[in-house]
């Protein structure tokens, strides 16, 4: 079986969760009326791959290469009915409830910024800024055989 993705969304959140790398994509697509609607996928980055979603602003357009990958998370029950916004209260004896509740996510292999993509900034040597070198001002003289020009330039 094939299990091969491309996904192209836009950055909503990145976090890093026991030593992994994760990020939120929203895929838009036009909904009724006229309105748009939203697909919203977690993407895992695999950790060989060399890319820090943390440095990329949200609201970027990325692309998505890879696979998708299932789990169970584990919470509380009271967790995820917080997360539901429905405002719907558990009774007490329910709160304490732990549940495993799957969920399928895209394994990222390849990651691509495909609008605004800014380079990386390049660290500056020990902190410090580097002078620009001046260069010196030579003066506009004719060059005449057995002429020494440093004579010419003025000592500063």
């Amino acid at each position: 079986m094939i299990n091969q993705v491309d996904f192209e969304g836009y950055l909503t959140r990145a976090w890093e969760y026991r030593e992994q790398r994760f990020m939120r994509l929203a895929n838009h697509r036009p909904g009724e009326n006229g309105k748009t609607q939203s697909d919203y996928v977690t993407v895992q980055i695999d950790p060989s791959l060399d890319f820090d979603p943390q440095r990329v602003r949200i609201g970027r357009l990325l692309r998505i290469t890879g696979r998708i990958v299932g789990r169970d998370i584990v919470e509380p029950l009271k967790m995820v009915v917080e997360k539901s916004h429905d405002g719907v209260e558990l009774p007490s004896e329910l709160s304490t409830l732990v549940i495993r509740r799957p969920t399928v996510q895209i394994l990222a292999t390849q990651v691509k910024v495909l609008q605004g993509a800014k380079p990386p900034r390049q660290k500056d040597k020990a902190g410090k800024k580097e002078k620009p070198i001046e260069k010196p001002v030579l003066p506009t003289v004719p060059i005449q055989p057995g002429v020494d020009l440093a004579e010419l330039v003025t000592a500063n």
